[in-house]
């Protein structure tokens, strides 16, 4: 059952993911923001308190470099491209109740929080990454972890890298986490939960949760250390709760937490099913009630490919 507010009505909470600026709006975008208005209409049809979220995320290397290319700066690059996603909300009627950009001090004082509450418990500390980055998924890999020497995610090129860096203690949660995917309906389709634990019977490593600003400046700065800028999926998920304004404290959103229904694509399911969820523990903060991972839609004609 939903928790009740005070005026007696259930409440729904239901996100999109914060979609990536570094180029214009696609039909994938269209479809999971579709498909989540239809969900939140539906609730609201119900007589429930609906919150329905959606964004775009702003931070990270690829945005620096799509900036760099047009000879702008990035935040120059992100005022431009923000106004073709708000017009794709407006042209598809979309009920959205807020939206949330990651360049906005609302945002970005709620990840600082974040980072200084998970250092203080000892859940962040100081390490050294040597290993593969791929620049267009933004993320670190093992070499075992490599198909055929590329990104076993896009299959494009990585490059070597060894750095300080700060690391988050994901790996501490692994078996926690293992317990609680398998609940009922807490990941759906079931391919898709199947798919999680697959991932979780290889060993869950340490995440690295920053970037140093010599090497990437566009970034919320690590409160702890200003050479460092935060990694962009970590700044990203913590979207919806900063947006639902956490001020660290569990009080901060009561009702309003947990999210009823994040809409996932599939190729973004492990960050959150794993990333987010790990946060969430390390936090003291329930996981959302359902993360359900759609397939991709390529292209819309009356063969339109599915997968």
């Amino acid at each position: 059952m939903n928790k009740k507010p005070r005026s007696g009505h259930a409440t729904f909470y239901i996100t999109t993911p914060i979609y990536y600026v570094n180029d214009t709006p696609h039909i994938g975008h269209a479809y999971t923001t579709v498909a989540a208005d239809v969900l939140a209409r539906y609730h609201r049809a119900l007589g429930e308190d609906v919150f329905f979220l959606t964004g775009v995320d702003e931070h990270g290397q690829k945005v620096a470099e799509a900036a760099a290319k047009t000879g702008i700066s990035p935040k120059e690059h992100v005022d431009k491209m923000v106004v073709s996603f708000q017009d794709l909300l407006m042209k598809l009627n979309i009920s959205n109740n807020d939206f949330v950009r990651t360049t906005e001090s609302r945002h970005q004082e709620t990840v600082k929080n974040v980072l200084m509450a998970l250092w203080k418990k000892g859940e962040i500390y100081e390490g050294v990454y040597e290993g593969w980055y791929c620049i267009p998924d933004e993320r670190f890999f093992p070499e075992k972890d490599l198909i055929d020497g590329k990104c076993p995610d896009c299959h494009r090129e990585v490059s070597p890298l060894s750095e300080k860096n700060y690391f988050f203690k994901m790996g501490k949660y692994q078996n926690e986490l293992r317990k609680y995917v398998p609940i009922p309906g807490f990941i759906e389709p079931s391919s898709r939960r199947n798919e999680i634990l697959g991932f979780l019977e290889k060993p869950l490593g340490d995440l690295c949760i920053s970037r140093p600003k010599s090497r990437l400046s566009w970034g919320i700065p690590i409160p702890f250390d200003p050479d460092y800028v935060t990694y962009v999926w970590f700044d990203a998920l913590v979207n919806y709760i900063s947006m639902r304004g956490y001020d660290g404290t569990p009080s901060s959103l009561k009702g309003k937490w947990p999210a009823d229904i994040h809409l996932v694509g599939k190729d973004i399911l492990t960050t959150h099913a794993v990333y987010w969820s790990t946060m969430l523990m390390a936090l003291g903060l329930p996981l959302p009630k359902k993360i359900f991972a759609h397939g991709s839609l390529l292209f819309v004609t009356r063969g339109s490919v599915w997968r």
